[in-house]
């Protein structure tokens, strides 16, 4: 729900857990020797807005109703999702659906290599989009003759710094040896911004 930091609920039903894994909490206050509630209840001087501010946010997403943003989440991923491959793999995705694996990136995007799985599967705000065949490395790119060694972590690393001076804030990550740009989205998030990150990649 995009709650503010701190703010989570510790539910444990099994007594045994609760006296020995959770038997101590992370910052010891008075009332740690009162029982399981007592000694999570008060932990030094915690501020505890996040958690009264809980109750006005269900109130928001209950009045912008969840399931429709949702909805629109999973319209902007795909969207995103379209416009990096456009950029990163115009041999495989066009914008006109023309060619014989166009239609296969916005269904089968795994198929064709650029996502670890069929956008359907994913959650509705985040995917892993293979960054281009220069820059990805491994063997699933689309002209591998262009595509290099495998990559590492520390390739990873390298072209999110790269993309961080560009203005442009993604995680990269290292799957397999080949590189991916995990985007997420929210509702306000736009397709300039998928544009901007598609162009600070290509300048690698």
């Amino acid at each position: 729900f995009s709650s503010p930091r701190g703010a989570a609920l510790l539910f444990c039903a099994n007594p045994e857990i609760r006296d020995t894994i959770l038997a101590q909490p992370a910052v010891v206050s008075h009332g740690v020797d009162d029982g399981f509630l007592s000694r999570f209840m008060w932990d030094g001087c915690r501020d505890y807005s996040a958690q009264l501010s809980l109750p006005a946010i269900l109130d928001y997403w209950n009045a912008v109703d969840v399931d429709t943003v949702r909805v629109e989440m999973q319209r902007n991923l795909n969207e995103g999702v379209q416009i990096l491959v456009s950029y990163w793999h115009p041999g495989v995705y066009s914008d006109k659906g023309d060619g014989a694996d166009a239609s296969c990136v916005e269904k089968h995007s795994a198929e064709a290599g650029l996502t670890l799985v069929p956008l359907e599967m994913h959650a509705p705000m985040m995917a892993l989009v293979r960054l281009p065949d220069c820059i990805s490395g491994g063997d699933k790119g689309t002209s591998s003759a262009v595509m290099g060694p495998p990559k590492t972590s520390t390739d990873a690393k390298r072209v999110q710094d790269f993309l961080y001076s560009h203005n442009v804030e993604v995680p990269i990550k290292c799957v397999c040896g080949v590189l991916y740009a995990r985007v997420s989205c929210h509702v306000y998030n736009t397709a300039d911004e998928f544009e901007r990150l598609a162009l600070a990649a290509l300048k690698y």
